[in-house]
């Protein structure tokens, strides 16, 4: 016959099973062996994972259940294969997304949005409507807010030194790339003379400050001064420039020519000259791009800011603001890679881009410019494309003087293609950042390869068409 449990036994049994219960509503953390102790496996059956750990010292002797961390089981299912890859490729996932967060690189997919749009509807859009909206209402708007912006101090003369050292190179590299690649016959005249005008313009507020807000903020500021010598180029002496570079009419050793015909009709009287140079001002007054100049440089001289014009003012933001997406719309509907004119426009935009890096390289050394923020801002300012106000003069110029000799649509495939571009070449920059500008007489011969290898593909045929 069974003897009954004892009463002592009984309370043991209760006490252990207790202790298994408690420990399993313990939260499992692992446990860190001590100096000094020594630890067994978890026990079976109790607590699920924990384990008896026997502190061990001189003078006491205890056994303290502890929770350890729970393994995995035996029979648990493993990924084979793939998971060192995805485990290496996870770094360069992350800095993929980081870098298609940049707001920079989101707006260069928002313009490039915009100009897909313009070519899908082509076909429905009227281009010349595009142009002369641009021209006639936004372009003003933009060089009168410009303009009204303007102020000026004693410390910011280095800057413009730099500003104005930055417009006669972009000339010089003008001339040399025309003449280098169209060569110096008069059948390419018209064509050179286009090319060497428009390559001298550039629009860094349109095409680089987007990049230098977002990886050199600090430089923001400096890269506007130093814009101050290409905007006062591009709005006050490029007419002059144009008409510069404009060919010559033939003089005429005939009999009743312009010369004689002169002095055949008597002079007019002081007051018919007066009114005849009274209208020829209101004439030139009455133009966009005249009245938003002088608009302009009044509002400089006088302090007057653009938000003192109250609604006007802001209705001139409004249309300056709308530059971007109708300039990039227009480029949609004009863009086409085929034919010998596309061919030609981007070797021309290779070697201008190339020599001008191999000369901001070589300011960057002898000016001593140290500061990273500073060089890449100095770097994406040149990267800068082509003007559209640039265009404008010259289109306007060649519409009031056809026998200076300019092509306006061969500027605009210039402007249309040199954005794209530059937009390619200030997100390669900003992406390598310190590698990109340290290497830039690399990068300058590299530019200047591609374009000689794109010329020496299609020599034949830009023989023929230009």
């Amino acid at each position: 016959m069974r003897q009954p449990m004892p009463v002592l036994s009984r309370a043991r049994l209760l006490l252990l099973l207790l202790a298994g219960a408690l420990a399993r509503a313990t939260p499992r953390t692992p446990v860190l062996p001590t100096i000094g102790s020594a630890s067994r496996p978890p026990v079976p059956g109790l607590g699920g994972g924990g384990g008896w750990r026997v502190p061990v010292s001189a003078s006491t002797l205890s056994v303290v259940y502890a929770p350890t961390a729970r393994r995995p089981c035996v029979g648990a299912p493993r990924w084979r294969g793939g998971g060192a890859s995805m485990s290496a490729a996870a770094p360069l996932f992350a800095k993929v997304a980081s870098i298609y967060k940049i707001a920079s690189i989101q707006k260069v997919l928002e313009l490039g949005t915009i100009a897909a749009f313009g070519t899908l509807t082509r076909n429905r859009l009227d281009s010349g409507a595009l142009t002369a909206l641009l021209l006639k209402a936004v372009v003003p708007a933009v060089i009168l807010t410009s303009l009204a912006g303007l102020s000026l101090s004693r410390e910011l003369s280095g800057f413009l030194g730099a500003g104005a050292l930055l417009v006669l190179c972009q000339i010089a590299v003008g001339q040399l790339v025309a003449r280098v690649i169209l060569g110096g016959s008069a059948r390419r005249a018209v064509t050179r003379r286009t090319v060497a005008v428009q390559l001298a313009t550039m629009a860094p507020v349109l095409s680089s400050f987007a990049f230098i807000s977002e990886f050199a903020p600090a430089r923001l500021g400096l890269a506007a001064i130093v814009d101050l010598p290409s905007k006062a180029f591009t709005l006050l002496f490029l007419p002059l420039f144009l008409g510069l570079l404009g060919q010559r009419p033939k003089i005429c050793d005939q009999a009743g020519s312009l010369n004689d015909q002169k002095f055949e009709s008597p002079p007019p009287g002081t007051g018919a000259r007066l009114r005849a140079q009274l209208g020829a001002l209101c004439t030139e007054l009455s133009d966009p791009f005249n009245a938003a100049i002088v608009a302009g440089l009044l509002m400089a001289a006088t302090g007057t800011k653009v938000a003192d014009l109250g609604f006007v003012g802001g209705a001139m933001r409004t249309l300056a603001s709308a530059q971007t997406p109708i300039l990039f719309l227009l480029i949609g509907t004009k863009f086409s890679l085929s034919g010998a004119r596309p061919t030609l426009v981007l070797s021309l935009l290779f070697a201008r881009h190339g020599l001008i890096a191999l000369a901001t390289a070589a300011f960057l050394r002898f000016a001593g410019v140290t500061d990273a923020g500073a060089r890449l801002a100095a770097v994406l300012s040149s990267q800068a494309a082509s003007s559209i106000v640039g265009f404008g003069q010259l289109d306007r110029m060649a519409a009031r003087r056809s026998d200076l000799g300019y092509d306006p649509a061969l500027a605009f495939e210039i402007v249309g293609l040199s954005f794209p571009l530059t937009i390619v070449l200030n997100t390669v920059t900003c992406i390598a950042g310190a590698a990109y500008v340290d290497h830039l007489p690399l990068v300058g011969a590299g530019l200047l390869a591609i374009s000689a290898a794109i010329y020496a593909a299609k020599r034949a045929q830009i023989d023929a068409a230009v």
